[in-house]
């Protein structure tokens, strides 16, 4: 087989393999979802690996430890507190809808069914439904098999390392070995560096919100800080949701250290979230995310509601640091071509 044959065969091949991945979108979620831990965490094993002369295998099996060990340990402590906010925060939001509903005959015609439906939306998003025994356990065993999935996939990826980047070098033809390698660093700085970021400002801004509101005296401060923190993940959007939820939950909920009225607590925590965002988009954005993706605020904005769609939180989640990867290959592909070019014209 020629070089060129063996190039186009092996484009064809990815292509094959990424239709597939589409087709099959649904079955992906654990491994994406260990592939992205794997990222975040890589960096813990090589230096376990490199720096503590660990063995690899016996690395990774050290974090998983350590890390169940503070996710049942996180779940010991907060659980209690997150259970009886949020079954106060359903009853609540249960007595104001029907509080709501009972006033709507008073609003102007063509905004009542606006305000019906979103009524409805809040009903439907507060109500659990508990289903049947026959309904409940093929649930739980499909959530039991992706987490195996997930656990197994993950202890892979970390255990392997860079090995499987290496092995895919093999395939590229010697003369585009170089421009592959270094496209390969670029993708995965950016993806590396995206995620770890970002769960780092997620921790941040929970953690943060979560004194804030509870020194102040908000009701659900932690349901409220936790939806905060994850709301991070949509850029514009989410931030501002998340403050105006807030404001609303400490305006019907009535309650301060601080001994304020209803309408002042919800303009003090409205100031609380816009001061957390400026520190982190002055101080904080530009040490721990730096100008990674370097993409246009709307086109990040796009690429998340399009990755939502797409995929879910899956595509949530991944949508900006795939955008950043299509920039960064666009480039690459720009220059690689311009010099090209310019060999060709000194030959």
């Amino acid at each position: 087989m020629t070089l060129r044959l063996k190039s186009v065969f092996l484009i064809l091949i990815g292509f094959a393999i990424f239709w597939l991945f589409y087709l099959e979108r649904e079955i992906l979620s654990p491994f994406i979802f260990a592939a992205v831990f794997a990222y975040i965490l890589n960096p813990v094993v090589n230096f376990l690996h490199g720096k503590l002369k660990i063995p690899r295998t016996l690395s990774v099996i050290v974090i998983y430890i350590f890390i169940i060990g503070v996710i049942v340990t996180s779940i010991f402590v907060s659980y209690k507190r997150f259970s009886d906010e949020s079954t106060e925060l359903r009853n609540q939001v249960k007595i104001i809808t029907k509080n709501t509903k009972i006033q709507i005959n008073t609003l102007p015609e063509w905004i009542r069914p606006t305000i019906s439906d979103g009524l409805t939306a809040v009903e439907n998003t507060v109500n659990v439904s508990y289903p049947s025994v026959y309904a409940f356990f093929p649930q739980v065993f499909s959530k039991i098999i992706s987490l195996l999935i997930f656990l197994f996939a993950a202890f892979y990826f970390l255990k392997e390392g860079g090995g499987m980047t290496n092995r895919l070098l093999n395939l590229v033809p010697n003369k585009y070995k170089i421009e592959v390698d270094i496209l390969l660093k670029k993708i995965n700085s950016i993806f590396g560096s995206y995620l770890r970021g970002q769960i780092l400002l997620i921790l941040l801004v929970t953690i943060v919100l979560f004194i804030c509101l509870t020194v102040i005296g908000v009701r659900y401060s932690l349901i409220l800080a936790i939806f905060s923190g994850f709301a991070e993940i949509v850029p514009i959007i989410g931030p501002i949701f998340a403050a105006s939820l807030a404001a609303i939950v400490v305006y019907m909920g009535g309650h301060s250290n601080l001994g304020l009225q209803p309408f002042q607590m919800a303009i003090l925590v409205i100031v609380i979230y816009t001061l957390v965002r400026q520190v982190q988009d002055y101080l904080v954005n530009p040490y721990v995310m730096g100008k990674i993706t370097k993409l246009h605020p709307l086109i990040i904005l796009f690429a998340v509601l399009a990755g939502e769609h797409i995929a879910g939180i899956t595509g949530l989640l991944l949508a900006v640091p795939i955008a950043g990867v299509l920039r960064v290959i666009i480039e690459h592909t720009l220059e690689f071509i311009e010099d090209k070019e310019i060999e060709e014209q000194y030959k």
